[in-house]
């Protein structure tokens, strides 16, 4: 008789980006999923930024950040795009931000807080992604991590939607840096973060993980 492993959804849409690695053709795209995040941006780039959001869920920073530029370039506004440009210098499990990406992340916040035509949801996203790299990076990042949690608990709060939940659930699991993002060992850390972020988001009495990631 076969045993059957079932793992979490979080592991079903992550798989496919460590399988393919960010260095595959552009005709791997459709493996991303589907993701949509409401936001003041251009209805005209709404599903660019969605195709972004769902490469920065992946993981692929590199192809995410040219994403986001784009957005940015069709629309110079969208304080969103600004916002996810930023955090694809952000790698939660591996390649710790270098100074240099951390003044181009501070920069790029920098920027999206300048747009005139954001939400209040949309600035906090933003004040949470400045939290991170305050000041280019001042300060240790252990401290920049734990103020960006924080600040992201506080959008949970207020704007607990899908996306709200996955960006706070994420900063619930324990992470340690990883030489390279390898799918096993990922999957491994990410089985031991599913069960931490879920505990803890009970013990807050919290609505509990994610709809994507039950």
């Amino acid at each position: 008789m076969k045993k059957i492993l079932l793992l979490p959804v979080p592991f079903l849409l992550l798989t496919p980006s460590f399988a393919q690695q960010e260095q595959n053709p552009v005709d791997h795209i459709h493996g991303l999923g589907h993701v949509h995040m409401d936001t003041s941006c251009s209805p005209s780039v709404s599903a660019d930024f969605d195709r972004a959001l769902a490469m920065l869920h992946n993981f692929w920073f590199a192809r995410a950040l040219e994403a986001f530029k784009k957005v940015i370039q069709a629309d110079p506004q969208c304080a969103m795009a600004y916002w996810g440009a930023a955090m694809t210098y952000n790698h939660p499990f591996w390649d710790a931000p270098t100074r240099e990406d951390e003044s181009a992340a501070w920069a790029l916040v920098q920027k999206g807080r300048q747009t005139t035509k954001k939400t209040p949801r949309e600035e906090m996203y933003l004040d949470a992604v400045a939290a991170l790299y305050k000041d280019a990076g001042a300060g240790s990042k252990s401290e920049r991590d734990e103020a960006y949690k924080n600040a992201m608990k506080a959008v949970y709060e207020k704007y607990p939607d899908d996306e709200v939940k996955l960006f706070y659930g994420l900063e619930l699991t324990p992470k340690r840096l990883l030489p390279s993002p390898t799918r096993s060992t990922c999957l491994r850390i990410f089985s031991r973060g599913w069960g931490t972020g879920r505990s803890r988001l009970r013990r807050t009495r919290t609505p509990g993980a994610p709809p994507k990631m039950m």
